[in-house]
């Protein structure tokens, strides 16, 4: 009776693992592995386009208006299409689609994802009317107050949008995610990056060299800039990469990374500010934008794979 007793107690309730033994939480994957693939790295990206380049121009604009003002006008429509996009990617990558409204049923402050939901509701509002307004202006309707009202009403919470993903990636169980303390900051940094290259490709469009002269200049600083959060994103990551990959992946990666996103626009800026150079520029900026987003979307499933091997 005694002996069954204990049977059934080491059924309910395991031994611990002795000391120094491989069995255990610590070297086993506790976490699910969420559903998101590349539909999210697509929605991140987008994410800090729109949110970028909105920022972006209304920044410039309301510092240098003379300058400014005609390609923040086109800015802020080509921005809320990409917010759109953004939204409807996010809208589809929900289980039921149908219950998106469900996010804005309550509001909880401590909760990235309840923040990060009504931040973007909230910074629709002013872009939408700062998108609507520019067009009405641009067709001779112009009602000037109320278009800057709405873009100093989207500075703050089109920052709020352009952080949270990076704040929630980072705050969940999740392997490698939760030791990516930099990413909000390298989120938020290469949003204000991608808005200012739109917006140097816009000037260039539109012939507004004064207004493609400052942006070239800045565009490289905030490139250059950019190295400090994304080198301290990898220094977060690098534990999680050198169990997944070997030394030499990780430097290819580090390479292409490098390359195509800094040295490849880099010189092509100074190049020339002819519209083909600063388009190739910007495309290179974007696609090292969508691939670091891509790789670090996949650290979960990578890591699945590789406790199973």
């Amino acid at each position: 009776m005694h002996e069954n007793s204990k049977s059934t107690e080491a059924l309910i309730e395991p031994p611990l693992p002795e000391k120094g033994s491989e069995i255990g939480y610590e070297n086993t994957l506790i976490t699910k592995v969420p559903g998101w693939h590349g539909i999210i790295a697509w929605d991140a990206l987008l994410n800090g386009m729109a949110t970028g380049l909105f920022l972006a121009a209304a920044v410039c604009e309301l510092a240098a208006p003379a300058v400014f003002l005609h390609v923040a006008k086109v800015a802020y429509p080509v921005a809320l299409v990409l917010l759109l996009i953004d939204l409807g990617l996010l809208v589809l990558d929900l289980g039921d689609p149908f219950r998106f409204h469900h996010m804005l049923r309550v509001f909880k402050p401590g909760s990235p994802m309840s923040v990060g939901t009504w931040s973007l509701t909230i910074f629709s509002l002013p872009l939408t009317a700062a998108a609507g307004l520019s067009l009405l202006a641009l067709l001779g309707f112009d009602f000037e107050w109320a278009r800057i009202l709405a873009v100093v009403l989207g500075l703050v919470p089109g920052f709020c949008s352009a952080a949270y993903k990076g704040v929630l990636l980072s705050t969940n169980a999740q392997p490698g995610w939760k030791d990516a303390r930099w990413l909000g900051g390298y989120l938020t940094n290469s949003a204000l990056l991608m808005g200012c290259a739109e917006l140097l490709v816009l000037s260039a469009l539109m012939g507004q060299t004064q207004a493609n002269a400052i942006l070239r200049i800045a565009f490289i600083v905030l490139l250059l800039l950019n190295l400090i959060p994304l080198g301290l994103l990898f220094a977060n990551l690098q534990p999680i990469y050198a169990r997944l990959y070997t030394r030499s992946q990780v430097w290819s990666v580090g390479v292409l990374i490098f390359t195509t996103g800094m040295l490849i626009p880099v010189a092509l800026t100074l190049l020339s500010a002819s519209l083909p150079f600063e388009f190739g520029a910007v495309m290179c900026l974007l696609f090292k934008g969508w691939f670091i987003r891509f790789v670090f979307v996949k650290i979960p499933h990578a890591t699945e794979v590789h406790s199973s091997e």
